[in-house]
């Protein structure tokens, strides 16, 4: 008996000492906290804890969106360093390795005797479509001239993927070495550090410096470490890549608390938030896209010094606009307010990718509903490309709120096309193709109502005639007139008969896809390349070889003639698509164009992809007609943001 009573006495005593901590943990739970200060303490601290988070985090893009790069790391290289030649201008690039198993990249110049300069790889940007490279030059990290298509298993010029123009052969070209942009705060002096010379002129054009630009967004904790008085950079990152933190702020309070298994158990039990750490899926809609803004919409600050010299202070749950405020159409850079207006239609539409914040503030349904970033992507869930949710995949990503068009017939009510075809996905029409990525065109993130009147008046490509690339826009206002006339806008122009693409009106406002390939400037040309590549055939027979040889001698002409190597290279990649299997020998040609080649050599492959197009001797081009819209584009360069 007295063992028994010792036995409960012991019991209850464990049952006190349970509740009391339970008090604690409770107490410790309902407890604010300022993660703003907090130590980092790297992926690896929550595989124990998490490890089916680690383990789909480990599938994604971002864990490998900067790696170092060493002999014993290359696993991190995507690039082929097998002695690759790559020649730009008089500058031949030689990608290798060398005995001591280093990556590097030579740089020599033709009928020059001097010695080859050797960029030695110390870190690798990217791992999904393409991948870029840094070299350490006195203490700084320089991103180096030549990139690796992922996707296209081959080199080529960074020059290639920027909207700038072929340089003028009969002057030289400007290359800013004073300044550089940090797009999340300003233009900056750069004091120290010159920019390092590899090819020299042209060449060299988007060496950019990794400290103070690439770093913010690719990795966890960026800090510049810039010193104001010298520019000198002791740059840190808490790691490399979008890691744990990124998302879920510094784990170091949360690691430590949480070895106490009884908190562990009360947190487990309760279903409370922990709030050492953050849970995007418990932050505010508004919240959660001000996480994922930080690095998908550029930003401006009205003082850059701070983020340079110490980082940026953003952490997870904060109010995004405590700290910068997103780049607009009309944001004034050193009372500039144009300085920003190529990165946006006329409208202040984003068309260039890491503005999809800006986008998603526009859309209505985050303006009156509750969407965010996480309602459609998640970091752990669905293909590491896009990292869509199961539950958002196809069309669930609107009908989930939008129930009424989940079915087949609410489908074809509301969209008037086949309920099972490309013309009524709600992506096409609500979110077009309309924003320009390196070397690729990509959705819109404002999710919007197609109206073709409206994208005439903001000069940029519609939704209707992104698929209907024979059509011109006045047969899109005339179709949207006739099946949605409840929602037509007032004052449309008088709506026109389609347009024969090979012999189009004269030139006006209703810009086709095959206007805009000749006429628009260089973003609203590559999206209309893409487009002629994307766009579904006509059902019969005789439409669809039309409608070939009609794409086929349109976007040869691109590849041939625009000055842009980003159009020519989508030009050639949709004409890779439009050709598709059936001319293999059209399509082994097309796979040696080189966008960034020598004139002379590219006019080589053409000539040999011609031979095999017996298409293009069917229907005579348009000459005057691709001139004239040619004289009316714009010979700019756009500022992407890099």
């Amino acid at each position: 008996m007295v063992a028994v009573a010792l036995c409960l006495t012991g019991i209850g005593g464990a049952a006190v000492v349970v509740r009391a901590q339970r008090r604690v943990v409770t107490a410790d739970l309902g407890r604010a906290r300022d993660l703003h200060g907090i130590a980092f303490t790297g992926a690896s601290a929550c595989r124990s804890c998490h490890p089916d988070h680690d383990a789909s985090w480990r599938r994604t893009f971002h864990r490998t969106m900067t790696q170092d790069v060493s002999p014993s790391r290359s696993e991190a290289v995507a690039g082929d360093f097998s002695g690759v030649i790559y020649r730009y201008g008089d500058v031949v690039a030689r990608m290798h390795r060398d005995r001591a198993g280093q990556f590097l990249m030579s740089f020599s110049k033709d009928g020059n005797n001097r010695p080859a300069v050797d960029a030695v790889v110390v870190r690798a940007v990217g791992s999904r479509r393409y991948q870029q490279y840094l070299a350490d030059v006195g203490g700084v990290l320089w991103r180096l001239p030549m990139a690796f298509h992922i996707e296209e298993k081959r080199w080529f010029h960074m020059n290639g993927a920027f909207l700038t123009p072929d340089p003028d052969p009969d002057s030289s070209p400007t290359v800013n070495t004073d300044a550089i942009r940090v797009d999340s705060a300003a233009h900056v002096a750069n004091q120290a550090a010159p920019r390092p010379r590899f090819g020299g002129g042209d060449f060299d054009r988007h060496v950019t410096r990794w400290n103070d630009n690439c770093v913010f967004c690719h990795n966890v904790a960026p800090n510049p470490g810039r010193d104001a008085e010298t520019g000198a950079f002791r740059t840190t990152v808490a790691e490399l890549g979008i890691a744990c933190e990124a998302c879920h702020g510094p784990g170091g309070e949360h690691a430590k608390v949480n070895e106490d298994p009884v908190r562990r158990y009360l947190l487990h039990l309760s279903g409370a938030a922990d709030p050492t750490i953050v849970n995007p899926s418990r932050l505010s809609a508004g919240r959660a896209a001000d996480l994922c803004g930080r690095c998908h919409g550029q930003r401006i600050s009205d003082d850059v010094s701070p983020f340079l010299a110490h980082g940026d202070p953003f952490v997870p749950g904060d109010d995004l606009a405590l700290y910068t405020s997103p780049l607009w159409r009309d944001t004034p850079l050193g009372g500039d307010r144009g300085a920003f207006a190529e990165r946006f239609w006329a409208d202040g539409t984003p068309r260039l990718t890491a503005y999809e914040y800006q986008g998603l503030l526009q859309s209505a349904c985050a303006q009156r509903g509750t969407l965010t970033c996480t309602t459609c992507h998640g970091m752990h869930d669905g293909d590491p490309r896009g990292q869509i949710r199961p539950s958002a995949t196809g069309d669930r990503m609107c009908t989930v709120c939008h129930l009424d068009l989940a079915a087949p017939a609410g489908i074809a009510q509301h969209t008037h096309h086949d309920p099972a075809g490309p013309g009524a996905r709600c992506v096409g029409c609500h979110m077009p193709r309309i924003v320009y990525g390196v070397l690729d065109v990509h959705p819109s993130h404002r999710i919007e109502i197609p109206d073709p009147a409206a994208a005439m008046r903001a000069g940029r490509p519609d939704a209707c005639t992104l698929c209907h690339v024979e059509a011109d826009r006045g047969w899109a206002m005339q179709a949207r007139a006739r099946l949605w006339p409840a929602t037509s806008v007032s004052g449309m122009a008088n709506p026109a008969k389609p347009a024969n693409p090979l012999n189009p009106p004269t030139p006006g406002a209703d810009y086709a896809p095959m206007d805009l390939l000749f006429g628009g400037d260089p973003i609203a040309r590559a999206i209309a390349a893409d487009a002629l590549g994307r766009a579904p055939r006509a059902a019969g027979p005789s439409d669809r070889a039309r409608a070939q040889t009609t794409r086929t001698i349109a976007l040869v002409e691109a590849i041939s003639g625009d000055r842009y190597p980003a159009v020519r290279h989508l030009a050639s990649r949709a004409l890779g698509r439009v050709l598709g299997s059936a001319n293999s020998a059209a399509t082994q040609s097309l796979r040696a164009f080189d966008a960034t080649a020598p004139a002379a050599e590219r006019q080589r492959v053409l000539v040999q992809l011609r031979k095999h197009l017996s298409s293009l001797d069917t229907v005579p081009i348009d000459a005057d007609r691709i001139s004239t819209l040619r004289a009316s584009s714009r010979l700019v360069d756009i500022e992407i943001g890099e």
